[in-house]
């Protein structure tokens, strides 16, 4: 599409779609370190993605963000890698977070394991992996 096009595009009478996968119990199958951004550059951190077998889908799905409580709030974050001075993930970051819920060492040990997914929010349905 021009941008031309999209420039004089106006609002439909459609609202957007809902997820269409409910929260669930999900397994990991792998987890992917994206790089890039959508227009190919580099991003200054990689973002963590895991793809994880949903029971309503067949292909895998890709979840990159944790929901957990601080205190008495739900926060949600994204798995971006970030590493100390000696290459390791930093306590109480996402990945940190989400290694505890599992129960493992390694991002690898997290393959095969089950976890609860959420929603972002009553706003944004996309899943989130929960770790509370």
């Amino acid at each position: 599409m021009e941008t031309s096009e999209i420039l004089n595009k106006k609002v439909g009478k459609e609202e957007q779609p809902k997820s269409t996968v409910n929260p669930a119990i999900v397994k990991i199958a792998s987890v992917v370190i994206k790089e890039k951004n959508k227009k190919g550059k580099k991003m200054a951190t990689p973002l963590l993605q895991f793809m994880v077998k949903h029971p309503e889908k067949e292909e895998l799905l890709v979840i990159s963000k944790i929901k957990y409580i601080d205190g008495d709030k739900a926060i949600t974050r994204g798995f971006w890698v970030q590493t100390d001075e000696d290459g390791n993930f930093f306590k109480g970051s996402s990945i940190d977070l989400i290694l505890k819920k599992l129960q493992v060492a390694t991002l690898e040990e997290t393959y095969g394991k089950e976890i609860e997914t959420v929603t972002d929010s009553k706003d944004s349905p996309y899943l989130c992996l929960k770790a509370y």
